[in-house]
């Protein structure tokens, strides 16, 4: 928003100076046209008194008779109380005078020669008429140049206020896609920016629930309906111990069904999660190392090595020690199913980010699922037979983009898959 307010001012301040500088500019032309020859029978008047006068020799008296027959006043002033600049002094001298103007008036005045120390000074009639439309066109300009340059300040504005209206009522009738195109010259750029970050995300979180909808009601169904079978199987069964084969069946069906529903709700409570995290400083140096030691026990069940690499030195970055640890723990996991022996974890620092890798020998992952790899529910069938669900990668993608970061995948020198979790800095 600040770039509104700076933009206002400069439009107005540059306004005011560039109105004040063309009137001021137009006042001057308008003074220096305005000669004795505007008056031609006064100026020619005036110059047959002033020689009348610079020739008496008692211009004061000669003065004040003038005066009793003069519709025009005259009077006499003293030369060294005037400060002309030089070039209008010089005018002084011309035939007609000078043509001057005070708040009583215009006057005109001219030099004595046989008189130096003396001025003859004639008021000239008020002009206030002129002066009042003059005063009044000059105001309408003002204020009508300052009322132009905010309309053509605020049609862009309009415009694009305009453009969001439009794009935020579409996106409210279901237009999922409905964007704000980014505009070099828009005074709101962050207020579009934001709309469509928000535009996105809502769109992401209502494929992400409907994904999650769909999954569940697909995955429920088999296991429900071992579940049906097998309680269909152990009513009509007479034999005890079939009965006791079928029961424990049944209760690994129903295990696998609340582990699947905990799973879902788990992710589908990510964003009220989120609304809870307070980041403090962390030492992400200890925390790799904590993970790695919380690890170590599912890693050496699994019959793998798990090393870490880090730094002497320890970085920070403003986080949550919780969801990261969680984080780490999920592409971990994920690494022990298919490592072949080996599992490393490095954290490489350059001047902005810090980077965790985390690296496995398994097979790797294709180059052509590698930007799927972080949805939710990929390769679900596959996952269902690991005792997973496919949403690890997924909660480790969202936990790094609360914290400002980004998470990648690609194929690591160990010749299977490599997970880079980037992070600001503090």
């Amino acid at each position: 928003m600040s770039r509104i307010y700076i933009s206002l001012l400069l439009t107005a301040l540059l306004t005011l100076f560039l109105l004040g500088w063309g009137i001021d500019k137009w006042v001057e032309q308008h003074r220096e046209s305005q000669q004795p020859q505007d008056y031609p029978h006064l100026s020619q008047l005036f110059a047959d008194l002033t020689s009348k006068v610079d020739q008496g020799n008692e211009p004061a008296s000669l003065v004040e008779r003038m005066n009793q027959i003069m519709p025009l006043p005259l009077a006499l002033e003293s030369s060294s109380n005037l400060a002309l600049p030089a070039d209008l002094m010089d005018e002084l001298r011309h035939p007609g005078g000078l043509l001057l103007e005070s708040s009583q008036g215009p006057y005109l005045l001219a030099s004595l020669p046989s008189h130096p120390d003396y001025l003859l000074r004639m008021t000239l009639p008020p002009m206030e008429r002129m002066d009042l439309d003059r005063d009044l066109a000059l105001t309408i300009a003002l204020y009508g140049g300052l009322a132009m340059m905010m309309g053509i300040w605020l049609l862009p504005l309009t415009r694009r206020l305009s453009l969001l209206t439009r794009m935020a009522h579409r996106f409210g009738q279901g237009d999922l896609q409905a964007r704000v195109p980014r505009s070099r010259f828009s005074y709101i750029q962050d207020l579009e920016s934001s709309f469509n970050q928000m535009a996105q995300r809502i769109e992401q979180l209502i494929a992400e629930n409907r994904l999650l909808a769909s999954s569940l009601s697909h995955d429920l169904r088999t296991p429900m309906a071992c579940f049906r079978f097998g309680l269909d199987a152990a009513l009509d069964s007479q034999d005890c111990q079939e009965k006791d084969r079928y029961l424990q069946r049944l209760e690994g069906d129903l295990e696998r069904m609340e582990n699947m529903v905990s799973a879902f709700l788990d992710f589908a409570s990510l964003e009220r999660q989120a609304a809870r995290i307070q980041p403090k400083a962390l030492n992400l140096t200890q925390l790799l190392c904590s993970a790695t030691e919380d690890n170590r026990p599912l890693v050496v069940k699994r019959g793998l090595t798990l090393e870490h690499q880090t730094p002497q030195e320890d970085f920070w970055i403003m986080g949550d020690a919780m969801w990261l640890g969680r984080a780490i723990s999920n592409i971990v996991t994920n690494a022990t199913r298919y490592a072949r022996s080996q599992i490393l974890l490095r954290l490489i620092a350059s001047r902005d980010i810090l980077e965790i890798h985390i690296e496995d020998d398994g097979p790797g992952i294709d180059e052509e699922k590698l930007k799927d790899v972080f949805k939710p529910f990929v390769s679900l069938e596959l996952n269902r037979q690991r005792g997973t669900y496919g949403l690890g990668l997924a909660i480790a993608e969202r936990v790094a983009s609360w914290h400002g970061g980004s998470i990648s995948a690609d194929r690591s020198p160990l010749r299977g898959a490599r997970f880079i979790i980037r992070l600001p800095r503090q």
